[in-house]
């Protein structure tokens, strides 16, 4: 039904015809370079336990839907980069490996790491194992041509803009901290004696001043 969806000389690609044989023995295959609408299937199969065999599922499978398997099988731990050739990453490795294991089906899960040629080095393994997952940090920036192409929206506003970045989330994730600390300080300084000073006649005035300043820039 859903390759029905494509145009009539598209269901005939040999990508199509092939996708719908393997699918037909429980082999599924997911990588960029299939079809989005393949892609689809091949995921709604899978968790529909129809698929038994899934064949070069990529990272972006591994992070972008929720399908564990009973066992996760590493061709290689490494990868082109775009300039050479390294280890997977540790938050990679975490992701694809977590999928070994169905809850409530499997005690355990098991992963395998194939060695066609030299045995990956301890050291090598332990790093992309045990190793720290790499710090996600936002690339989100407010620009001026952002602000002026936001103002020609009527519904859209900079604020709703940033509030909805991945930057922004962290912020607001940290904002009951910060309050919380925020409010220990007023408290300590409202314990604090007042000021005794005969001579300076303005530190009332000077202190009401920087009260509001602070108020209104909150």
């Amino acid at each position: 039904m859903c390759v029905s969806r494509l145009k009539g000389s598209d269901q005939k690609l040999s990508q199509v015809t092939n996708m719908q044989t393997l699918l037909k023995r429980g082999i599924g295959v997911h990588h960029s370079g299939i079809l989005p609408i393949l892609k689809e299937v091949v995921e709604m199969l899978f968790q529909e336990g129809l698929v038994k065999v899934f064949s070069c599922a990529t990272e972006t499978f591994a992070m972008g839907v929720n399908m564990p398997a009973k066992t996760v099988v590493f061709d290689t731990i490494l990868k082109h980069d775009g300039t050479g050739f390294r280890n997977l990453l540790p938050a990679v490795y975490i992701q694809m490996a977590g999928r070994a294991g169905r809850r409530g089906l499997d005690t355990t899960g098991t992963v395998i790491i194939l060695c066609k040629n030299d045995v990956p080095e301890s050291s090598e393994l332990h790093a992309m194992m045990l190793g720290q997952p790499m710090k996600l940090s936002s690339q989100f920036r407010v620009t001026y041509s952002m602000i002026l192409n936001l103002l020609r929206v009527e519904h859209l506003r900079v604020e709703d803009m940033t509030k909805r970045s991945f930057g922004e989330n962290n912020q607001q994730s940290k904002l009951g901290k910060v309050m919380e600390q925020l409010q220990k300080l007023y408290d300590q300084v409202q314990m604090l004696p007042q000021l005794a000073c005969d001579i300076c006649t303005d530190i009332d005035s000077y202190y009401n001043n920087a009260s509001a300043y602070l108020r209104l820039k909150e």
